[in-house]
């Protein structure tokens, strides 16, 4: 049943938006499934990270992968990183995630993240914009974006999917979508952004595997996680996209972001400039380490 519902789920998409009357190419139609690892109340400092991250493949690649995914989980239903039992039994996770790591890139799915750390963001960014648009998440998104359509996807069509929020978090990726695609309309190539519950899919799996393992190398390179999790990374040869926010990067954001009416002492502007929303989704403003 699972299977059943992430390929027909995938494919439903992938035809609507590829139906006569838009004249669109299915096989240039490509799914963006991301999710990452964050810690809200900010706290965390040295060390700690913020994560988005996931694949970008088109309708066949997607139902190739659960297909394979969905067989080489059992009988668990999905794949929880968070969840897994690393001190008690790493005997038993090993072998799982070594047959699952592969998966993604034997059907030659594109992997995508972007990650910046606390201390940083901390230290530049908070408290000196306002917060409704600099929220790491909404960040992180939006690098996600603006790699796929840079450095991904040429001139085929592309849907992100997101791991279903809730709370802030939803807010904010809501007001995003509604204002930076539906009114705005940023680039003609995102056919739309919206999300999904990972309890419908295991095609969020491998976004919480490639975010979480991320997350741990950047702590941590010779850690149990990492190590045994590294396969989910690619090879030498397919490393992926994307690379961490630098400080000099969060500076170029407080700087034009309120060059643009978004310090957090002055009246929001009624209409956000868009130069600034091209800028940020067409023009990384970031070139980390990948």
């Amino acid at each position: 049943m699972m299977l059943r519902t992430s390929d027909e789920f995938l494919s439903t998409l992938a035809n609507i938006y590829t139906c006569h009357g838009r004249r669109g190419d299915k096989g240039k139609f490509l799914m963006a499934l991301l999710t990452g690892y964050f810690d809200e109340s900010g706290i965390h400092e040295g060390d700690h990270y913020c994560v988005m991250a996931g694949f970008i493949g088109n309708d066949a690649q997607w139902g190739a992968v659960a297909k394979d995914w969905i067989e080489a989980l059992a009988p668990r239903r999905n794949l929880h990183m968070t969840k897994l039992r690393w001190k008690q039994h790493p005997e038993r996770i090993a072998p799982l995630l070594a047959r699952l790591g592969p998966i993604p890139y034997k059907y030659n799915l594109t992997p995508i993240g972007v990650w910046l750390k606390w201390s940083d963001y901390n230290a530049i960014l908070k408290g000196r914009v306002r917060e409704r648009f600099t929220k790491p998440y909404q960040m992180l998104a939006q690098c996600c974006m603006a790699v796929a359509l840079t450095e991904v996807i040429g001139s085929d069509d592309i849907f992100f999917l997101l791991d279903r929020q809730e709370g802030m978090r939803r807010e904010i990726m809501h007001t995003m979508r509604d204002f930076v695609f539906d009114r705005i309309g940023v680039d003609s190539r995102i056919k739309g952004l919206d999300f999904i519950s990972r309890t419908n899919t295991v095609c969020l799996d491998p976004a919480d595997y490639l975010a979480f393992i991320i997350r741990e190398r950047n702590i941590d390179k010779s850690s149990i996680k990492t190590t045994l999790g590294a396969s989910i990374l690619g090879s030498e040869s397919n490393t992926g996209y994307g690379g961490r926010i630098g400080p000099q990067h969060l500076q170029w954001m407080v700087d034009n972001l309120n060059a643009d009416g978004f310090a957090p002492d002055r009246p929001l502007p009624k209409q956000v400039p868009k130069r600034l929303i091209h800028d940020l989704m067409k023009n990384p403003y970031w070139r980390g380490p990948k």
